[in-house]
């Protein structure tokens, strides 16, 4: 995710949110949440990175947590 451009990033996002919704909230889709969340929090903290890419991590952030974290918090 951080290597591409903007718009690249954005539809990594969008991607993302999509596969962990696949996998649901099995083992499967909190491993996945689990391995992806470090790059998602990067960029979405990332100032340099376009507004549509932080967006679409924020999305894909929420939208993983809600379905696939094991932790409650």
């Amino acid at each position: 995710l951080p290597a591409g451009k903007g718009e690249e990033q954005a539809l990594a996002g969008t991607v993302l949110t999509l596969l962990c919704l696949q996998m649901g909230s099995g083992p499967e889709g909190e491993e996945v949440f689990r391995s992806l969340k470090p790059l998602l929090v990067s960029i979405l903290t990332d100032s340099a990175a376009s507004p549509s890419a932080r967006q679409s991590c924020a999305t894909a952030l929420g939208m993983c947590c809600y379905i696939a974290a094991a932790d409650v918090e």
